[in-house]
């Protein structure tokens, strides 16, 4: 077979789910190639210029645990970061950096092309088709639009929002991708012949302003955190901040001006048939569900150090251009505002992530994967994390290796997966904290601790990342035995020192351990304790560096909460031990719900787990399926 057109594994797609799915698949050892419909696509980020976010900065730690790519590359890219939700628990702290959004693109594509195992290509695939080869087996056809015939035994649909996307601003509507590139057009033909079922989602973006058209004086300044966190584990290098963002606010003008012409809203006319993101929704959206709120905050964002675009995060609109020219001036600071891009609307096509098992191949189409927002998802990290899934099992499957399947409790990224496959999506599906039960577990700071070793065991994490992770690990396990042993006697001094950090005096011995539980005890303040100790006790230590006292003060503070977490976890284990039969007829269960027979009979759930987690099912459905299942076999 030509080995010009003969691949193991076909990305179709090169955005943040492509990437990351090329790569891993490479990583594994699979012959690869990714297809674009246009290189400046690959690793572009058309909505926001930004990475992470909360339960989104997790999701990437936990790509790049897994040795995937978009952590190394947001650290290469970034120009201003800040930890989200840094006074509340760790279970909701997360990193959000701003990128500069063209070296982003630059940097992505040089990282494709500079693996030897992976060939990247701009052509449009038209048409997939399924042939079975009397040596290899079953193999993937892939047709593009100059006619030529790639084969691969395995395929990844990573095709983002470009399936027969329709641009929407006011009343123009055009055939046309993201950024003005070309949309996707033929491909869903081979879906309905595959059988695929598809949605309509829609999304949107706000427009880019002329920076020097900008009066910053009049916003809010918003600075990047002092020490800067890196995403990647990889990163070793002192980051620094390279800008700064802004705030602004709407206004009582500019929400008069929107709601005057709503019925110029595509989404408000009928003109878009899509469904849109519930938890990003377009200003039009906010000034109606808000009726009495009488501004929203504007997130004003530079897209990069070589331009003078500047986004503005939380407006984005389908509104005629003029009156978005209109609206925007009315914001304090934008009065003289030039639009640079336009907000528009982008409606495409979706396939229904029900058909997909948690390794995110087709149930019933063997060899093809799908990951990203064609999944109905939103946002480049939940792609991303999807991608390296899909790229890592389509690799495994093309070398007649055992796929991995991550479940909730290791990962968002199991949550995500979990999520979309098992109980679908009515809108685009956006990553968020409450969505995961084990949230104290699953936390941005042990993510190596997770998933670097599943990552290390498919060949994904090089030797030296492996080294660093024991060392970490090992001064973690250090530091605890370290602050079990070192006792704090009472004293006069002590008591003061305690006294003045908020708590109570001791009266009795006690371990920097048992201080540390205490709610107004941070780390920095046991060290003042631990000093004083060393001259009381003639006791030598060393301090570790702060990402090993954070894992040591988390590990200490929340121990009781994680118990109970791993508690429940237990419990829910032994529902995921109870595989359910794959061709089971719902049908004959008697007793169940017609809406249980409905929703196990599309779903297909592999286990009781999966099956209660399943909306609209409850603790009846599962009890009256698990006696059907004991009396039908050994259960």
């Amino acid at each position: 077979m030509d080995d010009y057109t003969w691949y193991e594994v076909v990305v179709i797609g090169a955005g943040h789910a492509g990437i990351e799915a090329c790569l891993a698949a490479a990583r594994v050892g699979a012959k690869t190639a990714v297809f674009t419909v246009n290189m400046a696509s690959v690793g572009n980020c058309p909505c926001s210029p930004s990475i992470g976010g909360i339960a989104k900065g997790t999701l990437v730690r936990e790509i790049d645990a897994l040795g995937g790519e978009m952590g190394k590359l947001t650290d290469k890219c970034f120009i201003h970061s800040k930890i989200l939700g840094s006074s509340k628990g760790p279970a909701v702290q997360s990193i959000r950096a701003q990128i500069d959004r063209d070296e982003y693109k630059i940097v992505s594509k040089y990282t494709l092309e500079s693996n030897e195992n992976i060939h990247l290509r701009q052509a449009e695939i038209i048409e997939i088709s399924q042939n079975l080869d009397n040596i290899k087996g079953y193999i993937w056809n892939l047709r593009t639009r100059s006619n030529i015939i790639y084969k691969s035994k395995t395929v990844i649909l990573a095709s983002g929002t470009y399936l027969n996307s329709i641009i929407y601003i006011g009343e123009c509507s055009y055939s046309c991708g993201p950024d003005g590139l070309f949309c996707a057009s033929f491909l869903r033909n081979s879906f309905e012949k595959l059988g695929i079922s598809t949605k309509r989602f829609k999304t949107g973006t706000p427009a880019r302003i002329l920076k020097s058209s900008i009066d910053f004086s009049c916003l809010e300044v918003q600075h990047g955190d002092e020490k800067i966190i890196p995403f990647s584990y990889n990163t070793v290098d002192t980051l620094q901040n390279k800008a700064v963002c802004h705030i602004a606010w709407t206004n009582l003008k500019t929400k008069q001006i929107i709601l005057n012409n709503i019925k110029k809203s595509p989404m408000f006319n009928g003109q878009i048939s899509g469904i849109g993101p519930r938890y990003c929704p377009s200003i039009e959206n906010k000034m109606c569900l808000f009726p009495t709120k009488e501004r929203h905050q504007i997130f004003v964002e530079p897209c990069g150090l070589q331009t003078n675009e500047v986004y503005l995060h939380g407006t984005s609109s389908c509104l005629p251009e003029d009156v978005q020219i209109k609206f925007y001036r009315t914001i304090p600071g934008f009065e003289t505002a030039i639009l640079m891009r336009p907000a528009y609307a982008i409606e495409y096509d979706i396939i229904d992530p029900v058909q997909l098992n948690r390794t995110l191949e087709f149930k019933k189409i063997k060899g093809l994967f799908s990951a990203g927002q064609v999944n109905g998802s939103s946002g480049y990290e939940e792609a991303a994390a999807q991608g390296i899934i899909a790229g890592i099992n389509a690799g495994l499957t093309a070398l007649n290796k055992d796929p991995i399947i991550l479940d909730r409790a290791s990962s968002y990224i199991g949550t995500l997966i979990d999520d979309i496959t098992t109980k679908g999506v009515y809108d685009p599906y956006r990553m968020l904290t409450s969505r995961s039960e084990y949230r104290l577990l699953i936390r941005l700071d042990n993510a190596d601790e997770r998933l670097m070793p599943i990552g290390r065991k498919i060949g994904l994490v090089n030797s030296k990342t492996w080294q660093d992770f024991q060392v970490r690990i090992l001064k973690k396990e250090n530091e605890i035995k370290k602050i079990k042993k070192i006792i704090v006697k009472p004293s006069e001094k002590i008591n003061k020192i305690l006294e003045n950090l908020g708590t109570k005096p001791i009266c009795n011995n006690i371990t920097l351990e048992d201080l540390l539980k205490r709610p107004e005890i941070n780390y920095k303040q046991i060290e003042i304790i631990q000093k004083e100790v060393f001259k009381i006790n003639n006791i030598l230590g060393y301090i570790p560096e702060e990402e090993v006292l954070q894992r040591v003060e988390i590990f200490v503070k929340y121990r009781g909460y994680i118990q109970k977490q791993l508690k429940q976890l237990e419990k829910n284990k032994k529902l995921e031990n109870k595989k359910i039969p794959v061709n089971i007829d719902y049908n004959l269960i008697s007793n169940l719900r017609c809406e249980a027979k409905e929703k196990f009979s599309k779903l297909r759930p592999e286990n009781l787990s999966q099956a209660l987690s399943i909306s609209g099912i409850n603790s009846v459905d599962i009890s009256i399926l698990t006696i059907w299942l004991k009396a039908c076999q050994n259960f």
